[in-house]
């Protein structure tokens, strides 16, 4: 039978932790599963309030019995690494910096292929790139950052002028 009992430190500090921002759902339900064993409630009855299985409830007491608070939240997902290293993130964000031209992803996992030896789909490379807070795509369409405060300036004294004309010519 797995059985939690807190003391009162235990239990401050899962309710500190149980409401902290950002805490994954299913962490948030591990630390449920313990405050409920804490409360005398039984490992079947726990998986019922959670409609998962008991034998998930078993798993996630016993982490917290041998391993604390720290053996809830979920643990990063080790899959294959990224052929993309991080001195080739670096050199894609030095031949953006050029800003000679814009890029569709397409376009830019061909370039990585071709300069750097690396395939990746246009798909794959976007996310990776997103990841590393490199932006490859225009962020706007208009051409204010080319215009010149002075000339933008004079134009519109010349609107309002021609405006100002053309109702003194309609009303007489």
């Amino acid at each position: 039978m797995y059985r939690v009992e807190l003391n009162d430190a235990q239990r401050q500090e899962l309710r500190r932790r149980t409401h902290a921002p950002g805490v994954m759902p299913r962490t948030r339900d591990r630390l449920e599963m313990v405050r409920l064993s804490d409360a005398g409630w039984h490992v079947p009855q726990i998986a019922a309030h959670l409609g998962i299985s008991e034998k998930r409830v078993r798993h996630w007491l016993q982490a917290f019995l041998a391993g604390g608070f720290e053996a809830l939240p979920d643990r990063p997902h080790p899959g294959q690494r990224s052929a993309l290293t991080p001195a080739m993130e670096e050199t894609i964000r030095q031949e953006l910096r050029k800003g000679e031209r814009t890029w569709t992803a397409p376009q830019l996992a061909e370039w990585v292929a071709d300069q750097l030896g690396v395939r990746l789909t246009p798909d794959r490379l976007a996310r990776r790139l997103k990841r590393a807070g490199i932006s490859y795509q225009r962020t706007g369409r208009n051409l204010k950052h080319k215009q010149k405060p002075e000339q933008v300036a004079l134009k519109k004294a010349e609107m309002e002028a021609q405006e100002k004309r053309g109702i003194a010519a309609r009303s007489t």
